[in-house]
């Protein structure tokens, strides 16, 4: 077997006719049809240098896409495997304690869904193991061999020279726990000091675009070209370092989840739901309160009018941040309840019904009224199953609701409860302290979003100020046209007036992409970003509205000194 690791088509799980078929030709072709359209246009429509320049690096993007894919798949396989190590290192040490056999064991866990990709991973060591009649530390080894994440390598390495040399699964495995769970806790803390990393090139990437956009601004004044034309490339330019951002936070956190698939009960979907008709009809309102009674008595700047109109909307984004706060109180106190739960088990040899019914007397925090209504279903012994799904379901969490699933079919299987509940809590503890580091972590990142964007706006500002104000200086000046045009180029009002509704697009698009880039560092419910948003737009709007207005004195503070020095003279 070669000692090497596979190349990146096997790391990606591609194979190079897949490859060939489904994604490098049609990168191609898309590139070629895209570049003929170019040359379409090209020959029709007369466009600037720079527009031909956007316009031929379209078609090589395809291009590119299809080049790299390889390389994205196999990292963002590399960060889902990491992700999903914990719960299969806890539940393959808790179901060692069961009757179970090691092929029948590897089998169980290639069919855990919320395993994915380490159970296809898994799936073809039992291939391996009981098809074609391989040596489980043999099958081990070709998947280390083959696997993108070095964590999941090493832990496979280690498990198969264990077997080689006769050591007992069980106790191998409670010891590998905490070296899996190190391993696990620095890629989770190497993917947040890359946060605390990317934060300074954030900060540095939005400063060189707030440059380029004040060059933009200014610079058609100087080089005659049109304002209107840069302003759309300006929000391109936006648009495109945006979305950048928010790729390479969705590739290179760890996908740590609070809300679970099935989260949304009746009780949570009519709470959203009657947020969501009163944060709709509250923008009706304000829009109309504002047509009606501020507009006709103020003059407000247009960002400041759509941040007043769009306020309402951060009441539902705030209610599902009062649900998403209620989960992670309960996640915080799920050990509690599964320790005593498993010990209990262990102890009484009890049904887990009347163990249940001792256990919902007692206060769990605000996990208590879940674990009285699991206590209920089981009493019925209609599907003790389905009990434990809307108990996950009703707490609402992620991690709940993964490791429920593993003490549920692990305690089915016939495994030890005490052993159980202990690597369950271990791990689980260590689950929550790493999300306060997150949490932490992100609650930075957050700042430093609210105080880019309102230097941001500020920026903008201020050279939308100085272009009005040099257009209105030389429009007034009684000098020959042509000695004029020769000097500087005026941009007219009516270009003005369009740059302006771009540059606040161009804000609301920062303000709307910068709230979804907050909630993919913390992996919340993406329902949360209509509250950053709205709270982005107001700081956007603000720092437009002093921008402008610094500016404004300071052109008006100049244009009266200046004269008043040539006089003095």
């Amino acid at each position: 077997m070669a000692k090497n690791k596979a190349g990146i088509f096997v790391q990606s799980d591609l194979t190079i006719r897949e490859y060939l078929r489904k994604v490098l030709l049609p990168s191609l072709v898309l590139s070629i049809v895209l570049f003929i359209l170019m040359m379409i246009v090209k020959r029709f429509v007369a466009l600037s240098k720079i527009v031909l320049i956007i316009l031929y690096a379209i078609p090589m993007l395809p291009l590119i896409y299809g080049m790299l894919y390889p390389y994205a798949t196999a990292s963002s396989r590399k960060v889902k495997i990491n992700s999903r190590i914990p719960y299969f290192a806890t539940y393959f040490a808790v179901l060692s304690t069961s009757d179970v056999g090691r092929s029948d064991l590897v089998w169980n866990l290639s069919t855990e869904k919320f395993l994915e990709p380490i159970a296809s991973e898994m799936r073809k060591a039992y291939y391996l193991v009981a098809k074609l009649h391989r040596g489980m530390p043999e099958a081990l080894r070709f998947l280390a061999k083959r696997t993108p994440s070095k964590v999941f390598s090493d832990f496979l390495e280690r498990l198969a020279y264990s077997l080689d040399s006769g050591v007992e699964l069980k106790d191998y495995l409670l010891q590998e726990q905490k070296t899996v769970m190190d391993d696990y806790e620095t890629f989770y803390e190497g993917a947040l000091y890359d946060l605390d990393v990317f934060k300074e090139i954030y900060s540095s990437l939005i400063i060189s675009v707030v440059f380029m956009v004040t060059f933009i601004i200014i610079g058609p004044i100087i080089t005659g070209q049109d304002i209107v034309s840069l302003s759309v490339f300006m929000f391109v330019l936006v648009l495109a370092t945006e979305i950048g951002v928010l790729v390479i936070i969705k590739q290179r956190m760890p996908e740590d989840r609070v809300w679970s698939e099935n989260a949304i009960t009746s009780e949570r979907k009519s709470k959203i739901m009657r947020a969501t008709i009163i944060s709709v009809s509250g923008v009706f309102v304000a829009a109309v309160v504002y047509l009606m009674v501020i507009r006709p008595r103020f003059s407000l700047p247009l960002m400041m009018e759509v941040a007043l109109v769009l306020t309402p909307l951060a009441y539902i984004g705030r209610t599902i941040e009062h649900e998403e706060q209620s989960i992670l109180i309960k996640d915080e106190n799920f050990p509690a309840f599964i320790r005593s739960l498993s010990s209990s088990l262990a102890a009484s040899g009890a049904s887990l019904h009347l163990v249940l019914k001792y256990l919902s007397s007692h206060d769990f925090g605000t996990l208590t009224g879940d674990i009285k209504n699991l206590y209920r279903r089981i009493a019925m012994r209609i599907d003790d199953s389905k009990s434990w799904d809307y108990f996950a379901s009703d707490t609402g969490s992620w991690l709940i609701g993964i490791f429920s699933e593993i003490f549920k079919k692990s305690i089915k299987l016939g495994a030890e409860p005490d052993y159980v509940g202990m690597v369950i809590s271990r791990n689980f503890e260590r689950l929550i302290r790493l999300r306060r580091k997150r949490g932490q972590n992100v609650a930075s990142f957050k700042g430093v979003v609210y105080g880019i964007t309102g230097a941001f706006a500020f920026s903008v500002a201020a050279a939308f100020q100085v272009t009005f104000y040099m257009n209105q200086l030389f429009s007034n000046i009684n000098m020959p046209g042509e000695f004029l045009q020769n000097v500087i180029s005026i941009p007219s009002s009516s270009g003005l007036q369009t740059t302006g509704y771009i540059l606040t697009a161009i804000l609301l698009l920062h303000a709307f992409l910068s709230s979804f880039s907050i909630k993919l560092a913390d992996g919340g419910h993406l329902g949360i970003s209509i509250y950053h948003f709205v709270i982005l737009t107001w700081i956007s709007a603000l720092g437009f509205y002093i921008g402008g207005v610094v500016m404004g004195k300071m052109m008006s503070f100049a244009g009266i000194v200046w004269p008043l020095m040539g006089v003095l003279a």
